[in-house]
């Protein structure tokens, strides 16, 4: 089984551990097929949660698809049943459940976020851990993940928007971290990261699953009826902290279209 050949060692070291070739070639496809799907389901505040950004030259791209468990049968039980489950269980050292899940898009000329860790954008538990699925090459030209390995026992200060401080960010050892397209990458909810802009012509997707361990409880429905609440109250921001760098807004295509 694919749990017996964690990494615990270099997992427990770094809080950061990268899995090459979770996703078969065809698995991969499959997957690719249902992240083209989620794309283009139109989003409501009240439910599926589609964000777009304003990139540079003035074209508006989907940056971010949140909450989607409930609106796609195939995603939702890669999510929540199965090996990806399994393997957040051995990572937290506990049953593990979905706390969150989200599909970031990076188009050409798409914005990166700033340096933070996840703590503060997820309440109401003690821990989570989160899962990157490539479904693209993730490179340094099309802005894969920076983080700093071995910091992930403690919070860092943060500034007014929940990020790290630059002062300090800018005395950190960043390293970035390249993933091939069906490859996993896990991280502790305190390692600090970052992602740049996307300066290559192709677009950079991925999924990201975060867990919590189920002795915390099962907070989804919490977390995104906060969501939900930020976004009544008029809140661009596509998370509980302000680390897009972008231009962002709520998709407002659910509205149009139920009008």
């Amino acid at each position: 089984m694919l749990t017996d050949s964690l990494d615990l060692t270099t997992w427990q070291a770094s809080g950061v551990l990268l899995m090459d070739g979770f996703l078969g070639p065809e698995r991969l496809r499959e997957v690719r097929r249902w992240v083209d799907e989620i794309e283009a389901l139109p989003g409501r505040e009240d439910g599926l949660l589609q964000y777009d950004e304003t990139t540079g030259d003035g074209f508006s791209v989907r940056c971010r698809t949140e909450n989607i468990v409930p609106f796609h049968d195939g995603m939702r039980a890669l999510l929540t049943r199965g090996t990806l489950l399994d393997i957040a269980s051995m990572l937290l050292g506990e049953p593990a459940v979905l706390y969150k899940e989200k599909i970031n898009y990076k188009e050409p000329g798409g914005a990166g976020f700033a340096p933070h860790q996840d703590a503060p954008a997820y309440p109401f538990v003690r821990s989570t851990i989160t899962c990157m699925i490539a479904i693209d090459d993730s490179t340094t030209d099309n802005g894969c993940l920076d983080v700093v390995e071995g910091m992930h026992h403690e919070p860092l200060p943060t500034d007014d928007v929940g990020c790290i401080p630059a002062s300090l960010a800018e005395t950190l050892l960043w390293k970035p971290v390249p993933v091939r397209a069906g490859s996993l990458l896990w991280f502790n909810w305190y390692v600090p990261h970052r992602s740049g802009v996307n300066t290559s012509p192709h677009r950079r997707r991925a999924i990201y699953l975060t867990y919590n361990a189920a002795s915390d409880g099962d907070h989804r429905h919490h977390y995104y009826q906060e969501k939900q609440h930020r976004l009544a109250a008029g809140t661009d921001r596509i998370s509980l902290i302000g680390h897009f760098t972008g231009d962002s807004h709520v998709s407002a295509r659910g509205a149009e279209e139920s009008a």
